[in-house]
């Protein structure tokens, strides 16, 4: 079912992560990040779909707004998010916040997706280049009223360049209420970075829905839009200064059409403290 549980493999364009430039005695991206961070912003994706495989530095914060807009299809909405991660040191950072997965429903409010994780950086250089690996466990209520409680496991694999990136990630998500309810998603970003602070690239998202439903539940789906499997793409955009990030992702997305595609927009802005 669509709003259940996200098993994602996902990649996107971590576009505030790469570290190009000159770096400073301790690691840190000169540039790009305060001298305080030695991962060069390893922890910064363009977009809040994409769990990152670094950890944010120890005792920081970092605050994340934005919203997602859809004009198209059973779930034309803009829906906004309000973020905030903690670095717990020794490789942990805990998330909660509110998000939208995809899009569950019609209305706005019931949109909004209240979440929790805990995510653990498995493996990656201290200055936060070559192969980032990290896993991520996610707690989250699927709409704001009666909503489905789900939970889900992820791995996100990222190679950080100074001029390239790519990533990877897979989730596997399970419904807490109808155990027979589950799906995964893929997604796979690249980033190039003409300039130390500005990358630009593409990003995906497969979603497939692998839980065992009903035909009337299906014949329900369908007239609400939403189909077995579903994709997001397009085109992504980041700018990083200092402790700041803004980004954004322009593109098309079959969430809510069935087996039509329409305009799917995201912006964000973020800040390290």
């Amino acid at each position: 079912m669509k709003h259940l549980v996200s098993a994602s493999l996902s990649g996107w364009v971590l576009l505030g992560a790469a570290t190009a430039g000159a770096q400073t005695a301790d690691g840190a991206s000169e540039g790009r990040v305060p001298v305080g961070d030695p991962t060069g912003g390893a922890y910064t994706p363009p977009t809040t779909l994409f769990v990152p495989a670094a950890a944010l530095p120890p005792l920081n914060v970092r605050m994340t707004v934005g919203a997602y807009v859809q004009p198209a299809g059973s779930f034309d909405a803009v829906r906004p998010m309000v973020n905030a991660e903690l670095g717990l040191g020794r490789g942990f950072t805990l998330g909660v916040g509110t998000t939208w997965f995809g899009g569950d429903s019609p209305s706005t409010a019931d949109g909004l997706t209240p979440y929790a994780q805990v995510r653990y950086q498995l493996f990656g250089r201290r200055d936060g280049t070559g192969w980032q690996g990290g896993v991520a466990l996610s707690g989250k209520r699927v709409g704001w009223h009666n909503g489905d409680v789900e939970a889900e496991a992820s791995f996100s694999l990222h190679y950080r360049a100074p001029r390239w990136e790519v990533g990877a990630q897979g989730t596997f998500g399970q419904s807490l209420v109808d155990g027979a309810e589950h799906d995964l998603e893929a997604r796979a970003f690249a980033a190039w970075r003409p300039t130390p602070a500005l990358a630009l690239g593409v990003a995906a998202q497969l979603r497939v829905d692998v839980g065992n439903e009903s035909p009337a539940v299906e014949a329900m789906l369908r007239a609400r839009g939403l189909a077995e499997a579903d994709v997001i793409g397009g085109a992504t955009a980041s700018y990083t200064f200092e402790r700041w990030q803004v980004g954004a992702l322009v593109g098309a997305s079959t969430v809510g059409l069935y087996e039509s595609a329409g305009f799917i927009g995201q912006g964000f802005g973020s800040v390290r403290f």
